[in-house]
């Protein structure tokens, strides 16, 4: 992998996950760099005259306004377990500076980019939460021959109910901008902001929320991923106005395994919206996450992890 180089910028504003931090690597890019992790389970080290490992090599792709670190408590739980676990700052998200034009269909090229550029020739399975769900539906309607499943974390496309109005208000380049921008005056507002997305932010751990808190203050004062996070909104809004046909012909003709991993209390992304993807493919497995929002993987990584591992292991079943 001689274009992969290992990340070092100690002075970056992006602290890493410490448990996470020897994992960190940069792809440089025509038009950026991609941050991301890669993890090898304890399989991946086996002596080359043993049998092949079977196991999937699992993508993790973050929603809007995140970054790789979303998946810090999930990562080492399941390369535990002997899968090699890759997670990607998507462009213009996090460290993964970026110049061109930007949206979900640039975050679906990344994806299958990075997963070349590590050496992976499949299967994969794609773990998305929120708008990264739809950043793996798209890469898996690309690489339908890599890609043996699918798991969605709150989130998946098509879903019921076109664009909100603050949405499609935030999308506009004075309102939004003004609004991002607020933030960099008022700290405290940018945590609290954070609140929306957790069944109960303050039951977390005091190293959770001190990084999550110097993290979302970090976001909001990097222009990169100001950039980042309007040009996915946009992009994000034109698939909901108009392509909705396309997801659902492709998520119909998808022939791998899907899960729905949703948090119980996620008001920000309802499991009701889920209705016209599930009726799509009615074959998809949906399991809720006890205690947790919009973000399950973060308030409950074992629960989380366990619906995981359960789902992995019925794949050759």
């Amino acid at each position: 992998m001689p274009n992969i180089q290992p990340f070092s910028a100690p002075d970056s504003s992006m602290k890493m996950w410490p448990s996470l931090a020897s994992f960190g690597n940069v792809l440089p890019m025509p038009g950026g760099q991609i941050f991301f992790y890669d993890c090898k389970g304890s399989t991946a080290q086996e002596p080359s005259n043993q049998k092949p490992d079977k196991k999937p090599t699992l993508v993790f792709i973050h929603g809007l306004g995140d970054e790789a670190d979303t998946w810090r408590h999930i990562i080492p739980l399941l390369c535990e377990k002997g899968y090699r676990c890759i997670a990607p700052d998507l462009p213009g998200f996090g460290r993964s500076l970026w110049r061109r034009r930007n949206g979900v269909s640039c975050h679906a090229n990344a994806a299958l980019r990075l997963i070349s550029e590590c050496g992976v020739d499949g299967p994969v399975v794609l773990i998305g939460s929120s708008m990264g769900c739809g950043v793996a539906e798209l890469a898996a309607f690309r690489r339908t021959d890599l890609v043996q499943a699918m798991i969605m974390l709150d989130g998946c496309f098509p879903i019921q109910g076109g664009v909100s109005k603050g949405m499609f208000l935030l999308g506009l380049p004075f309102i939004g901008r003004r609004w991002y921008r607020g933030f960099r005056a008022n700290h405290e507002a940018a945590w609290k902001s954070l609140y929306a997305y957790y069944r109960d932010l303050d039951a977390m751990s005091d190293e959770d929320k001190k990084f999550l808190r110097e993290r979302v203050i970090a976001r909001v004062e990097s222009d990169n991923q100001e950039r980042g996070y309007f040009a996915s909104l946009r992009s994000i809004t034109a698939a909901f106005m108009f392509r909705r046909a396309y997801y659902s012909r492709k998520i119909k003709k998808f022939n791998g395994k899907l899960l729905l991993l949703w948090g119980e209390h996620d008001h920000v992304m309802p499991v009701e919206k889920a209705a016209p993807f599930r009726a799509l493919r009615p074959d998809a497995l949906l399991k809720t996450i006890a205690g947790a929002g919009h973000l399950p993987h973060q308030e409950k990584p074992a629960e989380t992890a366990e619906a995981i591992l359960s789902f992995l292991e019925g794949l050759n079943g």
